[in-house]
């Protein structure tokens, strides 16, 4: 077994309002081995984004990490100073964000934040960080790379742009890669090229990825392993193949029942999960899915479930599922 490249214990994320401290991530673990996949999924509302921003902090106030530990090849990042933390940002850790126009200085050439952000990271010449500006273009298929160094993110499509990001989060040699819903501004045809791109870019260069997202199609098609959250908290972690064959958590089948599927009339079917996730600081006594679990028992209602691992999986449910999916 190879020792974690990212492991996180116990992160908690409060969110202060007034005179409250409102649970916006509670006590939340996983790990994720070198070269490995690891997708976090949910409904919104569910932590997800949240949790990829407390890794490398960059929390949004009121929200503020309060307490875990988060080690990325043995390093404490938790307790890094602002500015140690600064250089494992972009360095080590790369991150792509929902928002590609948000996420590019509107004012600033392409070529320029490429390049600045090589130097600041790889100790590389301007030539030689120009150079690896324009492979990194090249790689991530924009055309005429040398030409599109010297434009500005708003002459570039949505889809151009997300490539510049993607670039942006991997030209300085990451090991992880954390990538936060990388489809969902972009067209549906648009969608589909960008996945390819992030798992030909993996392959490629073994980075180990973060990736988070709502659609449990894009987990099937990326994902090693699968990180279910409800309300802030872990309900399952499984390998991909066996989420979607034996699920254990009741969460986690609502999830799969509720993708849009063809029935053999050609109609869409859809199964959603009856009621609403909570939003923060409505959190049930109990496990958090409880109001709209079909198996809640009174000690649901009473009990927060601790993350039981079983065979290949972890789930934090006092009466999991035992069938599987597959007839």
């Amino acid at each position: 077994m190879s020792m974690p490249l990212l492991e996180v214990k116990d992160l908690t994320v409060t969110l202060s309002r007034q005179d409250r401290q409102i649970m916006a991530l509670d006590n939340v673990s996983f790990s994720i081995k070198p070269g490995e996949v690891l997708g976090i999924v949910g409904e919104s509302g569910a932590g997800k984004s949240i949790t990829g921003a407390a890794i490398i902090n960059l929390l949004v106030p009121p929200l503020r990490r309060t307490s875990g530990i988060i080690t990325l090849a043995g390093e404490r990042l938790d307790t890094l100073s602002p500015r140690a933390l600064r250089s494992v940002r972009g360095g080590r850790i790369g991150f792509v964000f929902q928002d590609p126009m948000t996420s590019l200085n509107p004012v600033i050439t392409i070529g320029r934040q490429l390049i600045d952000t090589i130097r600041t990271h790889l100790r590389l010449g301007r030539d030689q960080a120009r150079r690896k500006a324009i492979d990194w273009l090249d790689r991530v298929g924009l055309p005429n790379p040398d030409l599109t160094l010297d434009r500005y993110p708003h002459q570039l499509s949505g889809g151009m742009r997300q490539r510049v990001v993607i670039a942006l989060a991997l030209c300085a040699d990451p090991v992880l890669l954390i990538a936060d819903e990388p489809t969902t501004a972009l067209d549906v045809s648009v969608q589909a090229h960008i996945l390819q791109l992030l798992r030909d870019l993996h392959r490629e260069s073994g980075t180990s990825m973060l990736l988070i997202t709502h659609d449990l199609g894009v987990i099937a098609k990326m994902a090693d392993t699968v990180a279910v959250f409800y309300a802030g908290r872990v309900a399952e972690i499984s390998p991909v193949k066996e989420l979607f064959t034996r699920p254990r958590h009741p969460y986690t089948e609502g999830l799969i029942r509720a993708t849009p599927a063809l029935t053999a009339a050609g109609e869409i079917q859809l199964n959603p999960i009856a009621g609403a996730m909570p939003g923060l600081g409505a959190l049930p006594n109990g496990c958090g899915f409880n109001p709209r679990c079909p198996k809640a028992q009174d000690d649901c209602r009473t009990i927060v479930p601790p993350l039981t691992q079983q065979d290949l999986s972890a789930f934090a449910c006092f009466h999991p599922l035992e069938r599987s999916l597959v007839q």
